[in-house]
C-alpha cells in the first residue's frame, strides 16, 4: 500500500512540473508574439517607403520554425532599406524572432525560404502579422 502512494505522489509531482513548465514556456511565447506584433505596427508606416521584394512564406504551423527562419532572414534584407527611426524596431523584432524560434519545434518536410514567392513588402508585413496572430491563437 506505501508503496502504490509513493508511485502516486511522484507521478503526481512529475505532472505538475510539466505542466508548470509547459506554462511558463507559453507564457514566454506568448509574450514574444504579442512584442512582434506590437513592434509591426511601428513598421507599418514605413510600408509605402520599402520597395523590395521579399520571400513570404505561407506555410501552415507543422512549419513554423522554417517560417519564422524565413521571416528573419528577410528582415535581415530589410536592415539596408529601412530608415533610422525604425531600425530599433527591426532589431527587436529580429531578436524575438530569434527567441520565439529558440521555444518552437523544427518541423519536416518544411520549403526552404527560396522556394515561396517573392511579395512587396505591403503584402510581406501583412502576411507576417497574420502567422503571429495564428501562433498566438
Amino acid at each position: 500500500m506505501m508503496c502504490k502512494v509513493l508511485i502516486f505522489s511522484c507521478i503526481s509531482a512529475v505532472m505538475l512540473m510539466t505542466t508548470a513548465y509547459g506554462a511558463s514556456l507559453a507564457t514566454e511565447k506568448d509574450r514574444l508574439l504579442k512584442a512582434l506584433i506590437k513592434d509591426l505596427k511601428f513598421l507599418e508606416k514605413s510600408k509605402n517607403k520599402i520597395h523590395l521584394d521579399l520571400y513570404t512564406p505561407n506555410e501552415k504551423q507543422e512549419c513554423s520554425w522554417h517560417t519564422l527562419q524565413c521571416y528573419l532572414t528577410e528582415m535581415g534584407t530589410l536592415e539596408n532599406e529601412i530608415e533610422d527611426e525604425d531600425f530599433h524596431n527591426l532589431r527587436n523584432i529580429k531578436m524575438n524572432l530569434q527567441s520565439l524560434m529558440d521555444l518552437t519545434p523544427q518541423g519536416t518536410g518544411c520549403k526552404i525560404c527560396e522556394a515561396h514567392d517573392k511579395k512587396r513588402f505591403p503584402a510581406f508585413h501583412q502576411e507576417l502579422n497574420n502567422f503571429l496572430i495564428s501562433m498566438l491563437k
